[in-house]
């Protein structure tokens, strides 16, 4: 049976059941909506208020997140992206036996692309119907979420979310889900923002990462862990350092503070359009918060208090 997770809003957490009580982050506005997070009394779990539907989300992702050509990003960034997510492909085998594995959220496959080059049978889903443009043999991806499909059990030797899960508007179930469609010991990999992070406590509601009305959900590295092992993982590792999600957080969160336009440099990167003294500013400056934000990515790894998270989770059994 597929799930139909279309209105379920839980009122309590359900990782440890506690209340949704704390605001942290009130009246976030996006584009002429308002947004606040609540954060459970009990594990720091955190929640974005309002949720969007799975149809908003449905069509968000199809007209926002990517352009028309799939490209997000100038292609001088776009190759080194490629390159540091190399680096996903040498973790997954360091953990996972060589065989099928399922990317919930591929985009337009970068990343199935490098496992399907080391010889895995790839699969990918994507809230974008323009996503079967990009199979080939040996990957297919198909449009929908993991709700609107149905896998065989035992399916995978490997299921990832890089950055997908905080959208997720029933994590429980899908970690359940997930759970049925791994091959016993097969890998789970969830990454995330970390709300409990350096960065995040630095750049307050600026952070580059909270994002609503995208992150339904927002984790820290001590609730995730909690969440994955109840739901029958056991967790072999936790990464705080990401070369391409970590110090990109701390330049937009700076700008971000400083109260320009909110996300101006992200948005310039993606469309290459709305020139403004405050965008000439940023790339005058730039050079500078590059680096800094290299040492504070670094050091907040050392910390255990990454921006974002990589966890890497053995299905028990």
């Amino acid at each position: 049976m597929l799930r139909n997770t279309q209105n379920r809003i839980p009122s309590r957490c359900f990782i440890c059941g506690g209340d949704f009580s704390r605001s942290r982050f009130a009246a976030l506005d996006v584009e002429g909506s308002r947004y606040e997070v609540l954060f459970c009394d009990g594990c720091g779990l955190g929640k974005t208020e309002p949720f969007l539907s799975e149809d908003e989300l449905s069509k968000i992702y199809s007209s926002s997140y990517r352009r028309e050509d799939s490209t997000r990003f100038p292609a001088f960034l776009e190759r080194i992206i490629s390159v540091v997510r190399d680096n996903r492909r040498r973790s997954v085998e360091r953990y996972a036996r060589k065989g099928r594995i399922l990317d919930v959220g591929c985009g337009r496959g970068d990343f199935l692309l490098k496992m399907l080059g080391k010889g895995w049978e790839c699969f990918g889903l994507e809230l974008d119907e323009r996503v079967s443009r990009h199979n080939r043999p040996g990957m297919e991806l198909k449009y929908g979420s993991l709700s609107s499909h149905r896998f065989p059990d035992a399916r995978f030797e490997a299921v990832t979310f890089w950055h997908v899960f905080e959208h997720l508007r029933d994590p429980e179930w899908a970690l359940a889900e997930c759970a049925r469609i791994l091959k016993p010991g097969g890998l789970l990999v969830v990454a995330v923002p970390n709300m409990e992070s350096l960065q995040s406590r630095l750049s307050g509601r600026g952070w580059f990462h909270l994002d609503p009305p995208f992150h339904l959900y927002h984790y820290s590295a001590r609730n995730i862990r909690t969440l994955l092992e109840k739901s029958g993982f056991e967790v072999l590792a936790q990464k705080h350092f990401s070369f391409e999600y970590n110090p990109y957080g701390y330049i937009q969160s700076f700008y971000n503070r400083l109260g320009l336009s909110q996300n101006q440099l992200y948005e310039f990167l993606r469309s290459r359009s709305g020139k403004s003294a405050a965008l000439v500013f940023t790339i005058a400056t730039l050079p500078v918060v590059a680096i800094l934000s290299l040492l504070l990515s670094g050091a907040e790894a050392l910390l255990r208090a990454g921006g974002t998270i990589e966890v890497y989770a053995r299905k028990k059994g």
